[in-house]
């Protein structure tokens, strides 16, 4: 498997993976809206004998700076549950630090993404427009684990 940045002969394998994967269009809009806006800070694809089986994107957020959104990530259904989606969570998080992201928040389930370093409890304190139980901080920088700041999304966030 490689894992490489996503080029733009990807954008349908990817539409077409995250519509299949989530069965709703949405995320693939979202997608599509943060890549026309320029808010997409890094976006990945695993790759095997030339096919997309893997997909994630990084959003810049408004506010906090610095601070970027893991939204979404998705693997091929015929590939789940064989560590597609893990090595593709972990490089896109090394990329996140050695590109001085100072944290990566995402929305999800923490016995998901708390393998990853993503912590409800370091979340704790920041006010989001999604479901605080379900938002979990990957902190990067110094001071941003249990940091009091207020996230603000992408306008095309808007939309989900």
């Amino acid at each position: 498997m490689k894992l490489r940045e996503v080029e733009e002969r990807d954008h349908m394998f990817v539409s077409i993976l995250l519509q299949t994967a989530f069965e709703r269009p949405e995320e693939s809009r979202l997608v599509e809206a943060l890549r026309d806006a320029g808010d997409l800070a890094l976006e990945l694809v695993a790759e095997e004998d030339g096919q997309v089986m893997g997909h994630i994107a990084f959003a810049r957020l408004v506010a906090p700076e610095g601070w970027w959104a893991l939204s979404p990530v998705c693997v091929m259904q015929s590939r789940q549950g064989r560590g597609v989606g893990g090595e593709i969570i972990r490089h896109g998080l090394d990329l996140c630090r050695q590109r001085h992201a100072k944290a990566v928040v995402v929305v999800g389930g923490s016995a998901y993404y708390g393998r990853f370093g993503f912590s409800l409890q370091a979340a704790e304190h920041l006010t989001t427009p999604y479901a605080p139980e379900f938002t979990l901080l990957y902190p990067i920088a110094p001071g941003t684990a249990g940091a009091r700041e207020r996230l603000v999304y992408p306008e095309p966030f808007e939309a989900l």
